[in-house]
């Protein structure tokens, strides 16, 4: 955790922000798990796409982070009903 909430703080996130955003990135998806390393360590981008949203197109419509597309699309999968309609409001 402590080295997730490094690249975060690295990145522009708060420390306080690091923290909770690396918690949750701890629990996110095994499906998404290589994502996650992959950015990590080479801040390679994955693209995965969840009930019809593309984690690109996230990032761009809601000017987000890669963690918090990531923890988005974490959202679609385990939340689906409720992510869509909260992005279809325009979540941010």
């Amino acid at each position: 955790m402590e080295e997730i909430k490094n690249i975060l703080v690295s990145k522009g996130y708060t420390e306080r922000q690091a923290l909770v955003v690396a918690s949750e990135l701890l629990q996110i998806d095994d499906s998404l798990q290589q994502g996650l390393r992959c950015w990590l360590v080479g801040e390679e981008e994955t693209d995965y796409a969840v009930e019809g949203f593309k984690l690109s197109e996230l990032k761009c419509r809601f000017d987000m982070t890669y963690p918090a597309a990531l923890l988005t699309i974490n959202w679609l999968i385990k939340e689906p009903e409720r992510a869509i309609k909260s992005i279809n409001r325009g979540i941010k």
